[in-house]
């Protein structure tokens, strides 16, 4: 079984599916381990948004956990970095994103907690972003 994650915004995203080109340390906005029916599942039940992608980093989804060993840890925050990095280019001040993380299979499960953080200086020390968790990204005005 596989985690994976998926983000849903109002803006078309260039895809970049991990078998085009396979490196560590890479993030990918395109299938991995999903199907069409996953991604129909997340925005029917997660996102209202016109457009749904699944995003791995290094082939999987992205969580921040108390679980992890601290390499893991500092991985899934350096990949968190970089998507919100990518979406700062495509939204507009007060445009959001949202990213959701879960196991494959489990897309219908109800949500367990939802955040909203700056899209910039979203992270704080020893902070946990979980599985099944909605979390909202917004481009601040500046």
């Amino acid at each position: 079984m596989s985690m994976t994650s998926y983000i849903g915004l109002n803006v078309e995203l260039p895809v970049r599916e991990y078998e085009e080109e396979s490196r560590e340390k890479t993030l990918y906005i395109g299938q991995s381990f999903s199907d069409q029916g996953s991604l129909e599942e997340i925005q029917e039940t997660k996102f209202p948004e016109k457009y749904v992608y699944e995003v791995t980093f290094d082939w999987w989804g992205l969580e921040l956990s108390q679980y992890q060993d601290e390499e893991m840890y500092e991985e899934n925050k350096q990949a968190l970095h970089l998507l919100c990095d990518q979406m700062d280019a495509y939204l507009r001040p007060g445009e959001y994103f949202y990213l959701y993380t879960c196991w494959i299979g489990d897309e219908s499960n109800l949500i367990e907690g939802e955040i909203s953080l700056p899209l910039k200086d979203w992270y704080r020390e020893g902070m946990e972003l979980r599985e099944q968790t909605l979390i909202r990204f917004v481009k601040n005005e500046s």
